[in-house]
């Protein structure tokens, strides 16, 4: 077959993998929903919230709004499009991850001064970037956050390189919107710019020109209406382990079936090492800070997914006769046309066939009973687990806790056992539950089907029958309860 043959099947064959990154995979994450009603409600009342809102307390806890950019995009384009708006938002997302794994790739060649294309390349991305949809594109700020750091990084790189100012412009542009959209992942610009301020320091390369790109880098990120609390977010979620509480802060544990591609990204990792650092400082304090994060948890272990390109692009160079296979490198306009088109057809269908929110992970049927008969412009006192407290906010409720955290673990939150509501929330659905609904008075209580038996015996036996049961679990009712406490 000539080489025109082979681009024209190769390109067909990226446009099938994208095509294969199906959409309804992207919409089973929780707080998708609550950060689509803080929006919302941000619109609505036009201003960025610092305060929580429908809950149990009313407005009156604090709230760090470190992901209002994401918010403020997320939620006209729900209630523009409904869940297509969101997957369009999740294509243009992974339309620039994909490009900028594969740039961070062929920076990480140009500055050991090996050719910056190499065959391999491209297909690496392309796996990788399957998992990182699958397990992290769910409607979540993360999304846009992971290609902004990616593309900082290679601009940071290109400027170390040869210090330009359009690199310059980027790097600080990035900077801000990340602090705007993820406030809370900030920090890994500043430990990537601190490295590479001591790799200059180093290389006697520190000129007045880096050090005041490197300066703005960081000063920009205080222009959100958080301030500081919103960069040092993981602080408050920290505070007295509340993190640990959440599955994907907990350790990752490698020895599970379900964990054999993140146990296999770490060998593979560490088998690129001694290829992939070329005694240069800056690589070796980047795959510290990766090493540190991949085996964190698997929240953070995501950067390790993101920049396994910049490692694995230097070790290809083991494989020989490879580097000669030019029919299997393509044009950057042929290349942009097959991800378009992969990710057009995605749109397509899910614009065509628009997904549907399972009701046996959300309480859908549940909510439903409840709003019929709470009267407009009433918001039901509705406690529900944490994982689905989220929807129920989505749906109109008041909740005892949510997604949002921060508001949940302060003092004025504290209730019953001496526990704050995000406690509550975690334990409460437990031999707890009755002495929670005692002090929290709630309206409604919506119970999983999953939970035990003697559990859910022991909970009727105290609450009576439940009023309703649907696909996703029971509701209980406390209207006197609620109207007396």
């Amino acid at each position: 077959m000539k080489p025109q043959g082979f681009k024209f099947l190769y390109g067909v064959l990226i446009i099938i993998v994208v095509m294969l990154m199906i959409p309804k995979y992207s919409y089973n994450d929780p707080d998708t929903f609550w950060h689509i009603e803080v929006g919302r409600y941000m619109l609505k009342h036009g201003t960025i919230l610092h305060h929580a809102i429908h809950t149990f307390y009313g407005d009156k806890l604090p709230y760090v709004p470190h992901e209002f950019g994401f918010q403020l995009l997320v939620a006209p384009l729900y209630q523009t499009f409904g869940w297509p708006g969101v997957y369009l938002l999740t294509a243009v997302c992974l339309f620039f991850l994909l490009l900028g794994l594969l740039r961070l790739g062929r920076v990480s060649r140009k500055e050991l001064g090996l050719p910056e294309a190499h065959p391999l390349l491209l297909p690496f991305v392309l796996l990788i970037s399957c998992w990182i949809y699958y397990n992290y594109f769910k409607g979540r700020p993360q999304m846009i956050s992971s290609f902004m750091i990616v593309w900082f990084f290679v601009y940071l790189r290109e400027f170390q390189l040869l210090t330009r100012t359009k690199y310059a412009i980027a790097m600080i542009a990035l900077s801000c919107a990340i602090a705007n959209f993820h406030a809370g992942v900030w920090l890994v610009i500043v430990v990537f710019t601190g490295m590479a301020l001591l790799e200059a320091l180093i290389a006697k390369k520190l000129t007045v020109r880096r050090i005041v790109v490197f300066i703005l880098v960081g000063l920009v990120g205080l222009l959100n209406p958080g301030g500081i609390k919103s960069l040092l977010y993981i602080l408050t979620v920290t505070h007295k382990n509340f993190n640990m509480l959440i599955n994907e802060w907990q350790p990752i544990q490698f020895n599970r079936p379900d964990n054999l591609p993140i146990l296999l990204l770490l060998l593979f990792f560490a088998v690129t090492l001694p290829f992939a650092l070329y005694r240069k400082p800056f690589r070796f304090f980047m795959m510290l800070g990766i090493l540190y994060l991949g085996v964190s948890n698997f929240k953070q272990n995501l950067f390790m997914w993101l920049f396994i390109p910049y490692f694995a692009a230097v070790f290809f160079e083991v494989i020989p006769n490879l580097r000669s296979l030019s029919i299997f490198q393509l044009r950057k306009r042929t290349l942009i046309l097959c991800l378009s088109l992969g990710l057009i057809f995605n749109m397509a269908y899910v614009f065509i066939v628009p997904p549907v929110i399972d009701a046996k992970d959300y309480p859908v049927d549940e909510m439903t009973y409840i709003l019929d008969r709470t009267p407009d412009g009433n918001h039901p006192k509705v406690l529900a687990k944490y994982g689905s407290s989220g929807y129920v906010m989505f749906r109109g409720g008041d909740v005892l806790c949510d997604g949002r955290q921060d508001p949940f673990v302060t003092k004025a939150s504290l209730g019953a056992m001496g526990w704050t509501a995000f406690e509550r929330s975690m334990y409460g659905f437990s031999d707890y539950l009755p002495d929670i609904v005692k002090y929290d008075h709630p309206e409604y209580v919506i119970v999983q089907s999953s939970v035990s038996g003697n559990l859910y015996r022991e909970w009727v036996g105290k609450f009576g029958q439940p009023v309703f049961k649907g696909s996703y679990g029971s509701v209980f009712y406390f209207k006197k309860q609620a109207d007396t406490g």
